[in-house]
């Protein structure tokens, strides 16, 4: 079990998730962030959420399911170079599935 994402969160590489997430599911007043939303930022400009822990394939927002904490981001880097790293930072510690 571990904290959910919302848009906004980071990754370890300090790139930002974008959306759209799920835009009717709401923490700390932003969307869940969920597989196949957007990720950007310094180090990963094109990229996207692909695989949530296991225990989230339970947990579907608006039919896609939810990301967590330590989900992977695989992207390509600004000389296009394949990149992949994981979400590190959320304020939603106590929204916990």
């Amino acid at each position: 079990m571990t904290p959910t994402l919302s848009i906004a969160n980071l990754t370890a590489t300090g790139d930002v998730v974008l959306g759209p997430g799920g835009l009717t599911n709401l923490a700390k007043g932003l969307p869940l962030a969920c597989m196949a939303d957007l990720v950007a930022g310094p180090v990963c400009v094109a990229g996207a959420i692909t695989m949530p822990i296991p225990t989230t394939f339970n947990n579907i927002v608006m039919g896609r399911p939810q990301a967590n904490l330590s989900s992977v981001v695989v992207g390509v880097s600004v000389v296009g170079v394949p990149v992949s790293t994981a979400v590190v930072v959320t304020p939603n510690i106590n929204l916990i599935v």
